[in-house]
């Protein structure tokens, strides 16, 4: 059984959710040193890869229960093995205030996307391809020009890390993010 919070076992899902590769220690407190600087707000959120609720997949559709979506990921897990990432650098996505860590190519997360996409899942549509990334910041607008500068010219952590964990996040009240399931890969 998946590592989940009983309370949470039979509750049926309708706020945002999403699954996600979880970003490992010491990776995740570097991850979280970057966004306390540009965007404190989302410091408090968890470092992750976003499979399913961005782009390419959308959010879970809601009046699935945590059980339900559970038993499919685990499944889903038996066929994703464990896969190193690296971090390639900072983008922003076109027409918005979205800055995000790049990754080098990873053939392991695109098939881990598409196995969960598939998985029986029920999810919104969303009009974005995937493009897997680590957001650092939603901010409206970066007024301060320094910012905008420190930020695409920061220092990018370039050692690998292990992706052997997917997590199911709630998104309640626009920031604050609850544990909904955390599953094991392989």
């Amino acid at each position: 059984m998946p590592d989940s919070d009983e309370k949470n076992w039979n509750t049926v899902v309708d706020s945002p959710v999403y699954i996600v590769c979880d970003i490992p220690s010491p990776m995740a407190e570097k991850i979280q040193a970057f966004r306390k600087k540009f965007d404190p707000e989302r410091a408090a959120l968890p470092a992750e890869i976003t499979l399913t609720g961005s782009c390419g997949t959308g959010l879970v559709s809601p009046g699935q229960s945590v059980a339900e979506i559970s038993a499919h990921l685990e499944q889903a897990a038996k066929h994703i093995p464990p896969f190193e990432l690296r971090f390639d650098g900072v983008a922003r996505f076109p027409e918005t205030h979205i800055y995000f860590l790049t990754l080098q190519d990873s053939p392991e997360l695109l098939r881990a996307q598409k196995i969960v996409s598939e998985c029986g899942i029920r999810f919104e549509p969303v009009a974005f391809p995937y493009h897997p990334h680590c957001t650092l910041d939603l901010r409206k607008e970066i007024q301060d020009e320094q910012t905008l500068f420190d930020l695409f010219f920061l220092e990018v952590p370039r050692e690998p890390f292990l992706i052997d964990m997917i997590s199911v996040y709630a998104l309640t009240e626009g920031k604050n993010c609850e544990i909904l399931c955390k599953i094991p890969l392989g």
